[in-house]
């Protein structure tokens, strides 16, 4: 486990130094900032992630960091745990904190199409209800996991558009019962607003009044 995720993470820092350096008088780095909402399905629910990612970014590429979490816990009344005082119900949720590279693959005015990978590093946290009503933790398991998706967004305005993406969530080591409960597919759609545009409308009286369609 330890060697597998030391191999990621050199892999994916390498890549970063990488692009950093890429094109850098051409193709200038710039603060990206965006919101990344997906579902999912987690311990065979289905479950909505909210998110935001930070970084830098040119025309080609993206990088930096990102935090995820479930939007409302899981709750669940199938797997009892065996303590005696505990009764069916039990609740989860699980966060995680992300760096991230995203190739951007083709862009252009109102498309574009980019390929993201997430190295993940967070925790999955489970409480039973007990006979007095009251939640008792008896869960709290790091985990790592490597997600990869394909996302495109149409703009509607230079701010906001429209979104889409679909991706795996692959949960690294070998436990095979987190594997089981958190290995899944997942999918975005729906209005997207570019932070960075957003801020620069709100600040910047010329670029305010500047065309754009």
């Amino acid at each position: 486990m330890k060697n597998i995720t030391t191999a990621i993470s050199f892999i994916f820092f390498s890549a970063i130094a990488m692009s950093q350096i890429e094109n850098e008088e051409r193709d200038k780095y710039k603060f990206v900032a965006s919101f990344d909402m997906r579902n999912s399905f987690v311990i065979g629910h289905s479950v909505k992630f909210n998110g935001v990612k930070i970084g830098l970014g040119n025309s080609k590429q993206r990088l930096g960091i990102g935090i995820h979490f479930l939007r409302s816990p899981i709750v669940t009344t199938s797997n009892k745990v065996d303590v005696n005082d505990a009764t069916d119900t039990n609740r989860y949720g699980l966060g995680y904190f992300s760096l991230y590279y995203e190739r951007i693959i083709f862009q252009s005015k109102r498309w574009e199409f980019t390929a993201p990978i997430h190295f993940n590093v967070g925790a999955i946290k489970g409480e039973y209800l007990n006979n007095n009503g009251k939640y008792v933790q008896f869960l709290d398991q790091g985990i790592t996991a490597l997600t990869i998706s394909v996302k495109s967004h149409y703009k509607i305005y230079r701010w906001v558009g429209l979104s889409a993406g679909l991706g795996y969530n692959q949960v690294l080591g070998n436990d095979k019962r987190t594997q089981k409960a958190l290995n899944a597919p997942f999918y975005s759609f729906g209005l997207k607003v570019f932070l960075g545009e957003t801020w620069k409308l709100l600040t910047n009286k010329k670029y305010r009044k500047s065309d754009w369609d």
